[in-house]
Parts: structure tokens; sequence; C-alpha cells
């Protein structure tokens, strides 16, 4: 494994894991997490010959447009500032000003992303703690609080999947 890189394992007869180092941590502990099935099926169409490097590296705008490139691979400040410039452009807001509070407009940012994909897994009935180990929260009161609080009706579809009941009218 590279030091301070995110590195798929694939140990043989068991599931795979994603290992996280302690350096790209918020909280400087070195993490394993499942490898969600969609992404180990996006990185098994890499020969293993070939799994080195990066598993995203996108080129810069610049060569398309002709320009000079003035810099190497995107950091996370750079990033951001994209993500905040795309996102003052599109004006799409996700919670509107208030006036009496003079409270601003909250633009979407890259967290929402996650967010949105939070939101999905409990969709697809993932239990909850294994949502709050897949964003590497250390507790489901964290993911449920910020990320997924969760919809009345669907617990009770799913109440009604899982312990079934006859259908009410």
């Amino acid at each position: 494994m590279v030091p301070d890189t995110i590195t798929p394992e694939w140990p043989k007869g068991k599931l795979s894991i994603l290992i996280i180092p302690a350096a790209m941590q918020k909280n400087d502990t070195e993490e394993d997490i499942p490898l969600l099935p969609w992404f180990e099926q996006l990185l098994l169409e890499t020969p293993k010959s070939e799994r080195k490097g990066w598993v995203f590296n996108p080129q810069s705008l610049q060569t398309k447009l002709g320009r000079r490139v003035r810099h190497g691979r995107f950091d996370i400040e750079w990033i951001g500032k994209v993500i905040s410039r795309v996102r003052k452009e599109s004006g799409i807001g996700i919670k509107l000003a208030v006036e009496e509070t003079g409270a601003p407009t909250k633009y979407v940012s890259a967290h929402d992303l996650r967010r949105s994909f939070g939101q999905r897994l409990l969709e697809a009935d993932v239990p909850p703690l294994v949502i709050s180990r897949v964003l590497r929260h250390s507790s489901w009161e964290t993911t449920r609080t910020f990320y997924v609080p969760g919809n009345v009706r669907r617990d009770a579809e799913v109440l009604r999947k899982l312990l079934g009941n006859e259908e009410s009218e």
C-alpha cells in the first residue's frame, strides 16, 4: 500500500474494503470501510496489471481551450474554489434567504453530494450503522442529524415491508 493514498483491498475469500490512511482523515485515524459494489465494479474494469496511480485523473480544461496548463493535479483548495464558483453562477439555492432573520440564501455545495449519497443508501434500505461507517462517522447521530434525517412515510413503508401487515385503508 502506498502511504497517504486511499487503497482498495481484495482479500482472498473475503469481501473488499477501502483502506483510508490517517493522513486523509479529519480525525487522523486510519479507517477501513466497505467497498460499495458499484464502485468495486468500476475499479475491477481496470486489469490487475494496470492498477496503479490515480483512479480518476481529470485533465485541465485549459488543454481543451488550447491554453497553457499552469497547475499540476487538482488539489482540494482548487476544487473548492471551482465548486464555489459553479454554485454561485448556477444560482441553485437549497435554503432561501430569510428576510426577518437576515439569513442569506444557502447555495448547493460539494457536501450536498455526500448528503444525497447518504440518502440514497438509506432509501436502498442499507442499515443506519452501515451508512455511518461508509460516511466515516463515529456515530449514527452525526449521520442522522446532518446527512439523512429520514422520512416518516418512508420509515412506515420499510416497517410494513420488513414486519408485514395487511394493507390498511
